[in-house]
């Protein structure tokens, strides 16, 4: 690439492997409503066609999305896709978020790849471990979304990882959480719980059944619903199975993905995450921006944002009994369940918000850009 002229913007290509609803893809999709599109000229690129989701809401938001994967996603010739894309749209800088864009972006981008790790490393397959750990090196500056997240990836060869906290901009309005109840059934006064995140190793799926199991035997009467997209094929019905093997189908309901996820959030008397590892979920950022009581398993970077009694109530992980003796504690505290979700909110609106998140992401790409952060 030739040199780019005096005063053009650098041209910013953020490079994901899919635009499907998770957490990580719809903070880019957020985003893109603070990008500085005066400095920086953004284009996002994804792997994988049929996770594309979020296309729409960035192409109304005005951002050029292509898909750099073949039809069946990421193959052999992603690689020199993104690197022709580079070339003919003159990027300047790649930012690149989770593994296999990241190891993708190391590999062949020709220019500087800015990485955010958002899990974990130990929520990965082995393989992705490995070739994300043995890759790392090539990145000219490395952000995590908590500091539990960073200190995962801290012996890794390569920069400083930089800490960026997750943001969130959540408003929802009260015909949709009237509307998200009348799907539900819902009789007046009964107890919603609600848990929104995708079907995953480790997100404890089955520890949410289990806590539904103890609180059906204990006469509980709240509805449970969990909303997400399935990985794999046939991983929806497995965890209804489960449901249905423990009892439980009748108060415990898996929706699958749902595009109005926050709906439920909003809707929910406690929201519950009940994972084994975690980065810094966006889901709890928006219960809690919300308002909603939570209860989060402490994993990860969990108890970096939840003080337990404070900002919600910690619970071990793999434990259904603490989890849903939490829940039923919230229940039947409505002054503690409003205390804890008005404390979360205050705690995300000055600590987590979008804004914030762009613009130190947005001083980080001129940095790089400058040549004052090198490889390491």
């Amino acid at each position: 690439m030739g040199p780019r002229a005096s005063g053009s913007r650098p041209v910013v290509l953020v490079f994901v492997k899919g635009l499907g609803i998770g957490g990580a893809e719809r903070l880019i999709s957020e985003a893109a409503r603070f990008w500085d599109r005066d400095r920086f000229d953004y284009r996002v690129g994804y792997l994988l066609p049929w996770k594309d989701q979020l296309v729409g809401d960035l192409e109304r938001a005005g951002v050029r999305v292509t898909m750099l994967g073949g039809k069946r996603g990421s193959d052999p010739l992603s690689g020199l896709r993104l690197r022709r894309f580079i070339r003919d749209e003159k990027v300047d800088l790649v930012h690149a978020h989770l593994p296999s864009a990241g190891i993708l972006a190391r590999v062949f981008s020709p220019v500087p790849v800015v990485y955010t790790e958002h899990n974990l490393v130990a929520s990965y397959r082995r393989l992705t471990r490995e070739l994300n750990r043995l890759t790392y090196f090539r990145n000219r500056a490395t952000t995590a979304v908590s500091p539990e997240v960073g200190e995962a990836v801290s012996g890794y060869r390569g920069p400083k990882v930089e800490v960026i906290d997750n943001g969130v901009s959540v408003v929802v309005g009260d015909e949709e959480v009237a509307a998200v109840r009348d799907e539900l059934g819902m009789q007046p006064g009964q107890p919603l719980v609600i848990h929104v995140g995708n079907i995953r190793p480790h997100k404890g799926h089955g520890n949410l059944v289990a806590a539904a199991r103890w609180l059906a035997d204990r006469g509980e009467d709240a509805l449970l619903v969990s909303v997400g997209g399935e990985k794999y094929p046939g991983d929806l019905d497995r965890v209804r199975d489960l449901a249905r093997e423990a009892g439980v189908e009748g108060t415990l309901r898996f929706l699958g993905r749902r595009t109005e996820a926050r709906a439920f959030l909003a809707a929910a008397d406690v929201v519950v995450n009940p994972s084994d590892f975690e980065g810094l979920p966006v889901s709890l950022l928006e219960a809690m921006a919300l308002a909603r009581p939570t209860v989060a398993t402490a994993v990860g970077g969990v108890p970096g944002l939840i003080e337990t009694e404070v900002s919600g109530l910690l619970v071990p992980p793999g434990d259904p009994a603490a989890l849903g003796a939490a829940v039923v504690r919230l229940l039947g505290d409505r002054r503690l369940a409003s205390d804890l979700g008005e404390s979360g909110r205050r705690l995300v609106e000055a600590r987590y918000g979008l804004a914030p998140m762009v613009r130190s992401f947005e001083e980080l790409y001129l940095r790089v850009l400058a040549g004052s952060i090198s490889n390491g």
